[in-house]
């Protein structure tokens, strides 16, 4: 297991918990692919999954912040297009070249944005949204 759920991770929130324990279980199964030595297009559609939850996740967020009195909306979204451009950016790569990205370095960079912004950005809005 590349990242291993626990505890710390829940924010209370429970469809925010949920979505944040699918993007986990997404990012340990394109560490699986990596491992096992699936094909590159079988890893470039895990990566797709991944963005496109990614993408899902935060339409929730900012739906959640829309009906709240969260202060630093604009800075947590302004969180979300950096991550997104990022990830679309590294797919993009992978998809027309994988041999010229580190995927080992892609998924570290993955497992520390994920379980920082879980823990630092997101459990900073969950007091707004009860």
């Amino acid at each position: 297991m590349f990242i291993q759920w626990n505890s710390s991770y829940l924010v209370g929130h429970k469809l925010v918990d949920f979505d944040h324990m699918t993007l986990v279980n997404i990012t340990n199964e394109l560490f699986h692919r990596v491992n096992q030595g699936f094909s590159d297009e079988e890893i470039a559609q895990t990566i797709k999954c991944l963005i496109d939850y990614v993408e899902k996740h935060f339409e929730r967020e900012e739906e959640l912040f829309k009906n709240s009195e969260y202060p630093d909306t604009d800075k947590h979204l302004a969180m979300h297009e950096d991550i997104t451009k990022t990830v679309r950016d590294i797919a993009h790569v992978y998809q027309t070249n994988p041999g010229a990205i580190n995927i080992n370095e892609v998924l570290e960079f993955l497992k520390k944005w994920l379980t920082n912004h879980i823990m630092k950005a997101d459990i900073g809005y969950v007091e707004y949204l009860k």
